[in-house]
């Protein structure tokens, strides 16, 4: 079984990955696009690099290939990826995620373009438009200890074909837009 795990940056990704580490293999594609070269350059004005969606998917395709152990692919663009079975979208509260991302020392626009992200939902529609299979965890005041047995809980499920057990993990539970308008 192959699960994405997306989400706005800060909201506990990576964090959780590490956690489920233990179980499963996890793939982290932005380690994967800075160490393999896979992207296309620079963004200046958002400080980051310009991911190879194309390259990215098929060095993806390579290492999952013929594997039979549950695989994990971790970051915020694993939604736009193909070849999963579920993915859990983790979403945190937009002020709790602009302090997250201000620790981090995010430029000021940064933390505000992710917050409005957030508060609308942006990578929940994107992924529900491409996958089938879509469900959200709130980080927002969980320990990340707590947010891993719950995404632990619902691969378990999933990879058990018990879906109507995870059906409270559908999207559409959030609306946190009036926190940044």
């Amino acid at each position: 079984m192959i699960i994405a795990l997306t989400g706005t940056p800060g909201t506990g990704k990576t964090t959780i990955s590490h956690i489920l580490g233990k179980k499963y293999r996890i793939i982290d594609i932005n380690r994967m696009i800075t160490d393999e070269g896979l992207h296309t350059g620079r963004d200046e004005l958002r400080g980051s690099l310009v991911a190879d969606m194309e390259a990215l998917q098929g060095r993806l395709d390579e290492l999952v290939k013929g594997e039979t152990v549950t695989i994990i692919i971790e970051g915020h663009l694993s939604h736009y990826l193909e070849g999963s079975d579920a993915v859990i979208v983790l979403r945190t509260r937009p002020g709790v995620l602009a302090h997250r991302l201000e620790e981090r020392a995010y430029f000021k626009e940064k933390v505000r373009e992710n917050m409005e992200a957030e508060a609308l939902d942006v990578i929940l529609v994107e992924t529900t438009l491409k996958h089938d299979r879509v469900y959200e965890v709130e980080t927002t005041t969980s320990s990340p200890e707590d947010a891993a047995i719950l995404v632990d809980s619902i691969i378990g499920h999933l990879s058990a074909g018990n879906f109507e057990q995870v059906e409270r993990y559908l999207p559409g539970r959030f609306d946190w837009s009036e926190e940044v308008f």
